[in-house]
């Protein structure tokens, strides 16, 4: 092949990998409207207080971390937290054979804590090497960083994070298509099951309950239509003896199997069975607080109970596909796809998991429909099946636990969920669990955005950021509230461990001064978390910002910065209380984060201002530079005059350098295989349709390309021959090259000749 042809071969290669690569880099901006990202070595940690006598205290360790992202200066006071871990925790990894192998966990870089001045906030961390994992939230405003490798598959250095806001994430159904090929469509992204209703129905302790649930959905309505024959298929079961439990208020925790496929170790762990582990907890301690934070009541006029949570007794993380033999099933076989009610079924033959209240399977699956999320859902009937605390249940030959439930990091867009949509759809699931339905759509338990927004177990995905979107609805507090009173006592334990020290002031405490205060050596606080009153001490140094040396602080002393994020002004003592008072919102038209401006309390970016719509340009001369455009269908343009992005801004290609927009793609390689191991027929088609000039010029070349090398080929053989031929020419043999094998040479003797003399 001619250099020429080699050129054209490799620029078009080149090309097509380009453009089968660009999809990566910004796949996060389908989630995120912003995003940062951050360093470990931005983060900034350091021990602020240890007790003055040796102690094994799990508050010994007051650790700060301060960094600066999103326009907004954190300071983190953390301290170790590993409460939602039983005290009989194990952990495993498991080989293809089945093999386990005990796993040792490093329990202190676990954190809870608060933002320094702020009462009402409350941070859940983890921290690996100098990594920060953590949901920080504050009254008007929730904060999430995550490490970016899950995201954005270009980075190399795993000591990168991205942060964000939970008012920055996108609808996960904005881009979907509907069933008649238009955008806008809602995909229905969890289900659940019920199973043995026969058995319900035969309760005649339960009619009353059984007339309150008789409008409930039934599994067809849940799930798909074709549903009907699978439910009156012929089950066998075997007649269970019900037992009596009463309701115990002080068992709270319900222990917890987690179980995490090879799929989930080698996307979400990054195949190391420790990160996996990590993040398995610190999805757990999120949802544990959702859950401890809820008052179960069937009225909001009545008294309920609270506290109720989650602890985590054991964990198995599968490093390789399970090894089966030919007939058999499991959920932790190699298999192109399953269907999630089958996986789930599988899932739930595990003997294992009668030891345990749930059990929930974590996997990387991509299901049909945008299914996140599957769990059979729990009855306050004695004899029901499926949920917390239920007996095993009999069905085709198999034996099933059906206290369990599963859930994908994989979303319909064939992208990993970010950290708030994992808390939630792991919430929704566990929800089922625990006895709720989805919500029914009523005003009371759907209201609508302008009354707060969908609640926890609404049919479909929440955002995360609507007022009621981590809340259950009144329906599902009464549901839920029914069999916790029915079934906790059975499978439920006590909470293992005490509040006081661990520098939160909760429940009928008066301070909280951690470990120093335990030891009975802090000023303001003592031992019982309760103010030294007899010594004068109003307040305490270590929970309120405006308090010193246990006195208030006097009236106009600053404690809290102003926040051009989000635009609120600085804040001051009023010198009659402890607590910062809230910031007072800035004054419209007050510039704030990204040339926006302050509109009614909230920093508005600089294209919304204009009536125009923040974008991302994809001319790279134009990456690095704020771009707007007048609807989401139109193109982006750089604004007037040029206004260059901040270095670490993310961009078309990559991330923002001194106003260039830095290509960072990963290993060709890897991206090629990634391509071949994902391809289908779908895809093709859609990649030919959406770049239909590129398609047709690919396609040419790849008949062109071929031929045209032959072509040359013999081009340039007949020019070596016409060469040889003129060549030839100009000597002085008369013989052609190609004629001197046809030549035949005769040897004629020599004669010898005499010559006569005279």
């Amino acid at each position: 092949m001619s250099s020429t042809g080699s050129a054209i071969v490799a620029v078009l290669l080149v090309i097509s990998l380009a453009l089968c690569i660009a999809p990566s880099q910004g796949q996060l901006h389908k989630n995120l409207k912003y995003y940062e990202t951050l360093h470990a070595k931005d983060l900034s940690h350091r021990i602020e207080k240890r007790g003055a006598k040796h102690s094994n205290h799990p508050f010994n360790t007051i650790k700060e971390v301060e960094f600066r992202v999103l326009g907004k200066n954190f300071r983190l006071i953390l301290h170790p937290h590993s409460s939602v871990l039983h005290s009989n925790f194990r952990a495993y990894t498991v080989d293809g054979n089945g093999s386990e192998s005990i796993v040792h966990l490093d329990r202190s870089n676990f954190f809870k804590g608060r933002v320094f001045g702020e009462m009402q906030s409350h941070v859940s961390a983890h921290i690996d090497d100098g990594v920060l994992t953590a949901s920080v939230v504050l009254p008007d405003e929730t904060y999430h960083i995550e490490p970016s490798w899950r995201h954005l598959p270009h980075t190399t250095d795993r000591r990168h994070m991205i942060a964000y806001r939970a008012s920055d994430i996108k609808f996960s159904w904005d881009n979907v298509e509907s069933v008649s090929g238009e955008l806008g469509g809602v995909p229905k992204t969890c289900g659940y099951v019920k199973e043995g209703l026969e058995l319900e129905e035969a309760d005649d302790d339960d009619r009353e309950t059984a007339e309150d649930d008789s409008e409930t959905t039934t599994p067809s309505s849940v799930w798909h239509a074709d549903d009907d024959d699978e439910r009156k298929s012929k089950m066998v079961r075997r007649k269970r003896q019900a037992d009596q439990y009463e309701y115990t208020p002080t068992k709270t925790r319900c222990p917890l199997l987690l179980v995490a496929d090879y799929r989930f170790f080698q996307e979400m762990g990054g195949s190391n069975t420790k990160t996996t582990i990590n993040y398995l907890i610190s999805l757990i301690d999120r949802v544990h607080k959702i859950y401890n934070d809820t008052i179960w009541q069937d009225r909001s006029d009545q008294e309920g109970f609270k506290g109720m949570g989650f602890v985590i007794k054991k964990i198995v993380v599968h490093s390789e596909p399970t090894r089966v033999r030919g007939g058999e099933a499991h959920y932790n076989m190699v298999r192109e796809k399953w269907d999630v009610r089958n996986l789930l079924e599988v899932f739930s033959r595990e003997y294992s998991h009668k030891d345990f209240c749930l059990a929930h399977l974590f996997t990387d699956l991509k299901f049909e429909g945008g299914i996140l999320g599957l769990a059979y859902v729990g009855s306050p009937r004695r004899n029901s099946v499926g949920g917390i605390c239920t007996p095993e249940y009999f069905k085709n030959g198999y034996t099933l636990y059906l206290n369990s439930g599963l859930s994908s990091s994989r979303n319909h867009y064939g992208q990993r969920v970010i950290t708030r949509e994992a808390d939630l759809v792991t919430a929704h699931e566990f929800g089922h669990n625990w006895g709720s339905e989805h919500d029914p759509d009523i005003p009371e338990c759907s209201p609508s955005a302008s009354q707060g927004g969908s609640f926890l177990m609404y049919t479909y995905s929440v955002s995360g950021y609507d007022v009621n979107n981590k809340k259950f609805s009144p329906c599902s507090l009464r549901s839920i509230r029914k069999v916790l009173q029915a079934k906790s006592g059975r499978c439920f334990s006590e909470p293992e461990e005490s509040f006081c020290g661990n520098l939160r002031v909760e429940g009928d405490e008066q301070c909280d001064a951690g470990l120093l205060g335990t030891e009975d050596n802090d000023a303001c606080c003592d031992k019982n978390c309760k103010l030294r009153r007899n010594q004068g001490a109003v307040c305490s140094d270590k929970n309120s910002p405006c308090c010193q040396n246990c006195q208030y602080m006097m009236a106009g002393v600053k404690c809290r910065e102003a926040q051009y994020a989000t635009c609120e002004q600085e804040a001051r003592c009023t010198g009659n209380h402890a607590e910062c008072p809230k910031s007072p919102p800035m004054s419209d038209g007050t510039m704030c984060q990204e040339r926006g401006q302050c509109r009614n309390g909230k920093c508005v970016p600089y294209c919304e201002t204009q009536g125009l719509q923040s974008c991302m340009c994809d001319i790279i001369a134009d990456a690095c530079k704020r771009c707007c455009r007048q609807s989401i269908n139109e193109t982006c343009f750089p604004v007037e005059p040029p206004d260059v992005l901040p270095d670490g801004t993310p961009c078309i290609q990559g991330f923002c350098n001194k106003g260039m927009c830095e290509k960072t793609i990963q290993d060709v390689v890897e991206r090629f295989w990634d391509i071949i191991e994902e391809i289908n027929i779908n895809k093709v088609l859609r990649f030919l349709r959406d770049n239909i000039v590129m398609a047709v010029v690919m396609l040419t070349a790849l008949f062109w390309i071929p031929v045209s090398c032959v072509i040359a080929y013999f081009d340039r053989k007949k020019r070596k021959e016409d060469w040889k031929e003129y060549e030839w020419s100009q000597k002085l043999d008369l013989i052609h090259p190609s004629d001197r094998r046809r030549v035949i040479h005769i040897r004629v003797p020599r004669q010898k000749i005499t010559v006569a003399r005279m």
